[in-house]
C-alpha cells in the first residue's frame, strides 16, 4: 500500500506572500495563511451574493457567481 504525496499550489484567491497589514487571530493562534484565506473567502462569497441580488434573485447559477466574484476579486488585487 502506498501513500501518495498531495501538493498544494497557490490559488489566485490565496495571498501567499502577501505584506502583513494586520493582527487579528493571532492571539487565537490563528495561521496567517488561514486568516488572509478565510477573509478572502468571506470577500468572494459577498461578492457572488451580490451578483446573485443584481441578478434579481435567479437560482442555478451560484457557481456563476463564485467564479465572477473571484475573478473580480483578483482584477481588483492585481491592480493594487
Amino acid at each position: 500500500m502506498s501513500k501518495e504525496r498531495v501538493s498544494r499550489q497557490a490559488t489566485p484567491t490565496m495571498s501567499v506572500g502577501a505584506p502583513r497589514t494586520s493582527s487579528i487571530g493571532e492571539k487565537a493562534g490563528l495561521p496567517r495563511q488561514t486568516l488572509e484565506g478565510a477573509l478572502t473567502h468571506d470577500r468572494i462569497a459577498q461578492l457572488a451574493y451580490d451578483l446573485y441580488e443584481q441578478r434579481g434573485r435567479q437560482e442555478g447559477r451560484a457557481l456563476e457567481d463564485w467564479l465572477n466574484a473571484e475573478l473580480q476579486l483578483v482584477s481588483v488585487l492585481g491592480q493594487s
